[in-house]
């Protein structure tokens, strides 16, 4: 399990890191009743011990391979979306956002850079997509939950002196593709 799902990570270790490591796992087995979710449960071990903590892009590693399977084997319910600024949205159960510490999404792995994804199940491909955004559209996204998108998105303009306008401008093509693409669900 481990070794099928963590491609990218296992790339950057040797095959005695990877071993040793399974080994200690493995003295203390995973007590989830799913198979798939062993690797998670790996995840939190190697974290705990800090067994990488000379190389902290392989945590990221290990989370950007791990969360193409969590939101891969979940199921959804199929909900149409249509776009408009008056409503209320919020990340969908098929997506995540994540801020990156390293370039994970170009595979310039030790190489520091802060970057943004949202990772989305895509229903008409049946794949698990990730697609780097920039930070407005993060911040957008994590505080869009309680307020409606035009609402939120003027609040964020107002804190950074950004012309509201122009920036709903900009961003609608982007946010009306995520949200027929359900990476943004009604609230």
């Amino acid at each position: 399990i481990i070794k099928s799902t963590f491609v990218q990570f296992i790339k950057n270790i040797s095959e005695r890191e990877l071993e040793n490591s399974i080994y200690e796992f493995l003295k203390n087995p995973p007590k989830t009743e799913f198979v798939w979710k062993i690797a998670n449960d790996y995840i939190k071990f190697v974290k705990k011990l800090k067994l990488f903590h000379d190389r902290k892009y392989l945590y990221e590693l290990l989370y950007f391979d791990w969360i193409e399977v969590e939101i891969y084997m979940k199921e959804y319910k199929l909900k149409e979306n249509d776009f408009s600024w008056d409503s209320y949205y919020c990340l969908s159960k098929s997506a995540r956002v994540k801020k990156f510490q390293y370039d994970i999404i170009n595979a310039n792995h030790k190489e520091k850079r802060e970057n943004y994804l949202i990772i989305y199940y895509d229903f008409n491909t049946d794949e698990v997509l990730f697609r780097e955004i920039n930070q407005f559209i993060y911040v957008l996204i994590k505080k869009m939950k309680y307020s409606t998108l035009e609402s939120t998105l003027n609040e964020i303009c107002k804190e950074n002196e950004i012309e509201f306008n122009e920036a709903k401008e900009i961003l609608q093509e982007p946010l009306k593709e995520l949200i027929q693409n359900r990476a943004l669900a009604l609230n």
